[in-house]
C-alpha cells in the first residue's frame, strides 16, 4: 500500500511505495519532471526522504526501476552522492556517468538538464545558488555572471570523500541540533557556509572574482574598524561576510584584505572569538543545575563541542565546564 509523504522533525518528510504509478505521479508532483519509467520488480518499493533546515536541503531517494526524466533549470546548486546503481545525467551537451560512490554536481544551476536513473540509490544535497556566490565572494546584488561548474565531478577523489564526509557531519550532528528547542539558528547558519565552501572547493567553478585594486584601496582600517563595529553590534545574528562588506560599504574581497592587513585574522575568525566571548560570558552567569555547555555553545553557533572546548580552553585557560560548574 502506498503511504502519503508526512512531515518530520525540522521540515523533514518521507515517503514509500510499491506502486509504480503512485512513484511516478509522486516525482511528477514533487519536482515537475517529465518522467518516463519502467515497471519495476514486483513487490520493489519506492522510498524518499528529505531533511530541511533553514536554506538546506538533503535528500536521499531510491527507486529499483529504470526511469528517464527531464526537468527545468534548478536555480540552486545540487550535489548527488550515487550511493548505489548507476545514473547518467546529460546538461546542456555535457553527459555525465556516475556509479555506487560516485559524486556528481547535478546540472549547471541556471540550466535545464535531464537523464536516467538505472535502479539506484541517490543521496543529495541542495544549496541556495546565492549562498555559494555570496561565499564566492558575490554578494546579493552584486553584479556577477551566474556561477558555473566547469567541471561536474570532484577535482579529486580526496575532494569527494570530503564532500560526502562534510554532508554525514552535517546530516549527523546539524540536523539534530536543529531539532533542539530554539533549532540552533547560528548552527545552521555556519553549516550552510560550510557546504557552500565546499562545493567551492571540491568542484571547478568560474564564481572566484579576481582581486581588484579598489579591493587593496579600500582594505583600510576604518574598513575593518566599520566591520568589526557591526559584529560586535549584533553577533547572535546570522551575519556572513557579505553583511559585514555591506555595512563597511566595500567589496567581500576589500574586507577580507582589510582583516589580514590591520588585525591579522580573517572576518569570520573575527566572527567566532566574538562569539565565544559572548558564550563565555553566558557560561559565568549560567545555572549549572539547568544549562548545559552543550546548549550554550550552540546557542553561539559552535556545533562541534570538541573544537569549541579546545579554542575556550585556549582563550581562558580552563575548560568550559570548568566555568559552568563555578557560576
Amino acid at each position: 500500500m502506498p503511504h502519503q509523504p508526512h512531515a518530520g522533525p525540522s521540515g523533514g518528510q518521507s515517503f514509500r511505495t510499491t506502486e509504480v504509478d503512485v512513484a511516478r505521479d509522486w516525482l511528477k508532483a514533487a519536482y515537475g519532471t517529465s518522467l518516463r519509467m519502467r515497471t519495476p520488480a514486483p513487490h520493489s518499493a519506492f522510498r524518499y526522504s528529505r531533511a530541511t533546515a533553514g536554506p538546506l536541503s538533503l535528500s536521499t531517494l531510491a527507486l529499483p526501476t529504470e526511469y528517464s526524466y527531464a526537468t527545468d533549470p534548478l536555480g540552486a546548486v545540487a550535489i548527488t552522492h550515487v550511493v548505489g546503481g548507476r545514473m547518467i545525467r546529460e546538461c546542456k551537451g555535457d553527459v555525465a556517468e556516475a556509479g555506487p560512490g560516485d559524486v556528481l554536481a547535478i546540472s549547471q544551476p541556471q540550466l535545464p538538464y535531464g537523464g536516467r536513473v538505472f535502479s539506484a540509490e541517490l543521496r543529495a544535497v541542495t544549496v541556495p545558488l546565492a549562498l555559494v556566490q555570496e561565499v564566492a565572494g558575490h554578494p546579493e546584488g552584486q553584479k556577477a555572471r551566474p556561477l558555473r561548474f566547469t567541471r561536474f565531478t570532484p577535482v579529486s577523489p580526496a575532494m569527494a570523500d570530503q564532500w560526502k564526509k562534510t554532508v554525514d557531519y552535517v546530516e549527523q550532528s546539524v540536523l539534530a541540533l536543529a531539532r533542539m528547542p530554539g533549532g540552533a539558528p547560528l548552527v545552521v547558519d555556519a553549516a550552510a557556509r560550510l557546504l557552500a565552501a565546499t562545493v567551492l572547493a571540491a568542484f571547478d567553478t568560474d564564481a572566484r572574482p579576481e582581486p581588484v585594486l579598489a579591493d587593496t584601496r579600500d582594505a583600510t582600517s576604518e574598513t575593518a574598524r566599520r566591520a568589526v563595529a557591526f559584529i560586535e553590534s549584533q553577533p547572535a545574528a546570522e551575519i556572513g561576510l557579505a553583511d559585514m562588506a555591506a555595512a563597511a560599504g566595500v567589496t567581500p574581497r576589500a574586507v577580507q584584505y582589510a582583516f589580514r592587513r590591520h588585525l591579522g585574522t580573517t572576518p569570520m575568525a573575527y566572527l567566532r572569538r566574538v562569539r565565544l566571548a559572548e558564550a563565555h560570558d553566558e557560561l559565568v552567569a549560567a545555572d549549572p543545575a539547568r544549562d548545559t555547555v552543550t546548549a550554550i555553545a550552540s546557542r553561539w553557533g559552535f556545533h562541534h563541542q570538541g573544537r569549541f572546548a579546545a579554542a575556550y580552553r585556549e582563550a581562558y585557560g580552563v575548560p568550559p565546564l570548568r566555568t559552568l560548574a563555578g557560576s
